[in-house]
């Protein structure tokens, strides 16, 4: 069975002001220890029982700004990988990357090592709301990182773009999404603004210095995404994205689908689904402890870059916590994590895995129906276009 691997690199230029991601902007960033943590994190972890002999799919570098490190640092790194896993089972290897940290040299350095899936955090074209989210790029910068990242080879293409933003009007949207389809992305990331403890604009929020969008004009805006991207012939498969016919994300689908993956890195998260779901759970070590069993396992990597670095270098892994999942958690992500795709909850497959019918375990979910958020076909259960708009609230009934 094949895994997914997610590398998280976790500096920046600057942190945003609504990003609650383990990010850090420090004065220098310590490129080749890094490196060595992941090389060190990476093996000890694919000649582990959990991995050993797997292949291995997609690989994605997110954080972070992943694109501040050098290619031949990543280079390093993926040569460790494709020693310890081979090279031809490998589809997709995706970079984040900031306009404001690429130059053609640098994109073609990374195009050159393997990386050939771009996913660049524009966010906006429109200056004002650039200047709002604290982005370091400007309108000029974002185009021309597309431009450069066409010149030098990039054939699969993701662009995020944030809405919702205070001060952001329907016009403003409307440029937006013009710029966006303009330079034909392969797939779209369309995230409305959310407000996360712990992040200065939530505080700015709280203290009423920053005012957000109203739900209804946010609602307008999901509903003016949703519109344009159909107009323009992109695949709306997941409520916050997009993509050409056959360009979905198949790393990020590995997340929504409740398949294997790895994560290493500072704060990474790794996920194991259940062998059948009624497996009992195995004892052990947080290593041993992460194994595939029972209702599913996850498990986390310290956050501190500098603990991380010191813990993987000095023993190959720095996990902190181990989760194993009750079947009550495993039913309630299955549905939430199904329930985000346009393809909905198959009922089989529900039915297989928890050992009743969907509407017998959640009864509830009938007056969902009723009410129009949910809609009921022979083989599967979907958010209805009305569910779309409150979908977090559908969500948390599940759990």
């Amino acid at each position: 069975m094949s895994f997914s691997l997610y590398v998280h690199i976790p500096y920046c230029l600057s942190k945003c002001p609504y990003c609650d991601f383990n990010a850090y902007a420090p004065k220098t960033r310590p490129e080749a220890r890094y490196v060595d943590a992941l090389c060190e994190e990476f093996t000890h972890a694919v000649r582990s029982a959990d991995w050993r002999g797997e292949p291995l799919d997609t690989i994605y570098f997110g954080g972070g700004t992943p694109s501040l490190f050098r290619p031949a640092s990543l280079a390093r790194f993926l040569d460790r990988v494709f020693a310890e896993c081979g090279r031809a089972s490998v589809v997709d290897v995706s970079l984040e990357a900031d306009p404001a940290s690429l130059t053609e040299e640098t994109l073609r350095g990374f195009q050159v090592i393997g990386i050939n899936r771009l996913s660049l955090g524009v966010q906006s074209f429109e200056p004002a709301l650039l200047e709002r989210l604290g982005r370091l790029h400007d309108r000029d910068a974002a185009l021309r990182a597309i431009w450069d990242a066409r010149t030098v080879g990039f054939a699969d293409l993701n662009v995020d773009l944030i809405f919702g933003v205070p001060g952001q009007t329907l016009d403003m949207l409307d440029r937006d999404l013009a710029r966006l389809f303009a330079c034909g992305p392969e797939h779209i990331a369309l995230y409305g603004l959310t407000y996360e403890e712990n992040t200065p604009f939530f505080a700015m929020r709280e203290q009423g210095r920053l005012r957000p969008v109203d739900e209804e004009t946010e609602a307008a805006m999901y509903a003016r995404v949703l519109e344009a991207c159909a107009a323009h012939g992109y695949e709306h498969y997941e409520i916050s994205n997009f993509a050409q016919p056959g360009r979905a994300s198949r790393h990020n689908l590995r997340y929504w689908r409740g398949e294997r993956y790895l994560g290493i890195g500072a704060g990474a998260h790794s996920f194991l689904p259940g062998k059948n779901g009624r497996d009992a759970p195995e004892p052990g070590s947080p290593e041993t402890e992460a194994r595939s069993g029972g209702w599913g396992r996850r498990w986390s990597n310290v956050r501190s870059p500098r603990a991380y670095m010191d813990a993987a270098l000095d023993r190959g892994s720095a996990v902190e916590s181990v989760e194993q999942l009750t079947e009550e958690q495993a039913c309630g992500e299955f549905v939430f994590l199904n329930l985000r795709q346009s393809a909905g909850v198959p009922l089989a497959a529900f039915a297989a895995r928890f050992g009743l019918p969907f509407f017998a375990r959640f009864p509830h979910a009938t007056q969902l129906v009723a009410d129009g958020v949910l809609e009921s076909a022979a083989d599967r259960v979907t958010l209805s276009p009305r569910g779309l708009f409150v979908a977090d609230s559908v969500f948390a009934t599940f759990f």
